[in-house]
């Protein structure tokens, strides 16, 4: 039975933490982030049809999240590439919080 590479990980994130999630992946490789292709791709995915959106990010490391949207959850697919543990653990509880809890912008 093949084993999945080290640094896949799969869940699901509520629809309006993409961004944030996003963002913060983002910020973690260095890679400057253009979020308007992120949101077309994504709103034309469907998990009920297993229409994925592939969206990479080629920092240091490069990371590749594959989305699929359904209703106000977007399931998430997570490929780090070269990536060590601390960064991997990172990832893994960013993925937990944005499916635990909806996060909102700071106001003020």
């Amino acid at each position: 039975m093949p084993t999945e590479p080290r640094g896949t990980m799969h869940g699901w994130i509520w629809r309006a933490n993409l961004l944030p999630f996003v963002e913060t992946i983002a910020d973690l490789v260095r890679y400057r982030l253009d979020d308007s292709e992120l949101t077309a791709g994504v709103e034309s995915s469907d998990a009920d049809n297993d229409l994925w959106y592939t969206f990479v990010l080629d920092g240091q490391p490069r990371v590749e999240m594959h989305f699929a949207g359904t209703g106000d959850q977007v399931l998430v697919d997570v490929e780090l590439g070269g990536t060590d543990e601390s960064f991997e653990i990172r990832a893994a509880l960013l993925l937990d919080l944005c499916s635990s809890y909806r996060l909102t912008p700071e106001t003020t």
